[in-house]
């Protein structure tokens, strides 16, 4: 493009790894279709199964926080999942404005099996050998961290 610096698209890290994560989230999309799940259910159901193994109080800015997946898009999807008889809200004892959150065990068991399929797709997509995995993995996590706070 004659506006940018690269003299090829291939040489844009930002669309390489735009054109990578498409093709990764495509992947997650076709294995979770099964299982009735979008990747974001599949994300929430996720994220709450740690967060109660942690014997955390769940709230939506808690899921939110940890899946950094938008607040809104959290509520939203939370509905679908109770909808599904997935997941389910209590209030909380101290605060009636505040739900507590967690999975049903149909989202448990369901989880179980979506598990599975995700990483059955991640063991495919991202690299064989151990030390490139492992080099991939720890850039990510440097990456996470670096911007983490700019948000």
């Amino acid at each position: 493009m004659k506006y940018s610096e690269h003299k090829s698209p291939e040489e844009s890290i930002g669309l390489v790894f735009w054109q990578v994560s498409t093709l990764w989230q495509r992947a997650i999309k076709d294995a979770l279709r099964k299982y009735n799940l979008t990747h974001t259910q599949y994300v929430i159901l996720a994220v709450l199964e740690e967060l109660q193994q942690m014997d955390e109080k769940i709230t939506q800015k808690k899921i939110s926080d940890f899946s950094m997946i938008d607040i809104m898009t959290i509520s939203s999807t939370l509905k679908l999942l109770e909808k599904k008889g997935l997941t389910k809200k209590t209030p909380q004892e101290n605060d009636i404005r505040a739900n507590q959150i967690s999975n049903m065990k149909a989202g448990t068991n369901l989880l179980k099996k979506a598990i599975k399929a995700v990483e059955a797709v991640d063991k495919q997509f991202f690299f064989d050998d151990s030390k490139s995995h492992k080099t991939f993995q720890t850039l990510l996590s440097k990456l996470k961290e670096n911007n983490t706070s700019k948000i």
